[in-house]
């Protein structure tokens, strides 16, 4: 891979692995407010739930991408242990198509949602597409890392002995 990539995929990985854990930091941070706000009647925290569902929002999704990244997703690999050679690469190839083929309609179907949104929420009066953007992100991100974990499978350096794939883009 390039040195433009390279230099991609080492800022990338990490800020996405930040992005999730700051707003999952933020959401344990506000719910535990709100909770003892309810409480002792502290004050009124109904805007909160804007908030909470958009960091959830992207904390999953731009978690998932940096999951997707390290080949760190959940996966049965039963059948991948069976085989060897050439039978695990196709079936590795088969996965990671089916894989790309789901984060590209994920990624399409989210942008459609984003750019149909055009509601503010009630309260905060915040723009709705801002909770959906990170779909579109997210898919794009995954897709590309897919196209390179394809790639590697057709070089035939895709698939490791522990069945998952290389973190980034550095092989």
């Amino acid at each position: 891979m390039s040195a433009t990539l390279r230099a991609i995929d080492r800022v990338l990985g990490p800020l996405m692995r930040a992005v999730a854990v700051l707003c999952l930091v933020a959401l344990l941070v506000i719910l535990l407010g709100n909770v003892i706000a309810r409480d002792f009647h502290l004050y009124n925290t109904a805007w909160l739930d804007e908030v909470v569902e958009m960091l959830f929002a992207w904390m999953v999704f731009i978690g998932a991408a940096a999951l997707w990244r390290e080949g760190e997703h959940f996966r049965i690999d039963t059948f991948e242990n069976l085989l060897r050679g050439k039978g695990r690469q196709a079936l590795e190839l088969v996965i990671a198509l089916i894989g790309l083929a789901f984060v590209l309609v994920m990624g399409w179907q989210g942008w459609q949602l984003t750019r149909k949104s055009a509601a503010l929420t009630p309260i905060l009066e915040l723009p709705t597409w801002l909770s959906y953007v990170c779909i579109p992100i997210a898919g794009l991100v995954m897709a590309a890392y897919s196209l390179v974990h394809i790639a590697r499978i057709i070089r035939g350096t895709g698939v490791d002995a522990a069945g998952g794939q290389p973190a980034g883009i550095e092989q």
